[in-house]
């Protein structure tokens, strides 16, 4: 999707001399900040949602547990044996 960006002065100086520091192009430095910006709401969103903090703690405690599995052959080896235990 091509788009034009118009920022205010100061943040456009802001965004070349960022950018110009990390040796990207102002391109790659706004979508940069776009999948930054994307990621912190959707982790925002995730901390809000006591259900799915509930899962996180759980996947956490199965892995400390190592109630792992690697692979599309071990989870459905372990899923096996899930619904047969």
């Amino acid at each position: 999707m091509a788009m034009t960006l118009r920022l205010p002065p100061q943040l456009d100086a802001e965004l070349r001399a960022v950018a110009e520091e990390d040796h990207r192009s102002i391109h790659q430095a706004v979508v940069h900040a776009v999948e930054t910006y994307l990621a912190l709401r959707e982790t925002a969103e995730v901390r809000a949602d006591p259900e799915a903090l509930r899962a996180l703690a759980g996947a956490r405690e199965a892995v400390g547990a190592g109630d792992v599995a690697y692979g599309a052959e071990a989870a459905r080896a372990l899923l096996k044996g899930r619904r047969a235990g």
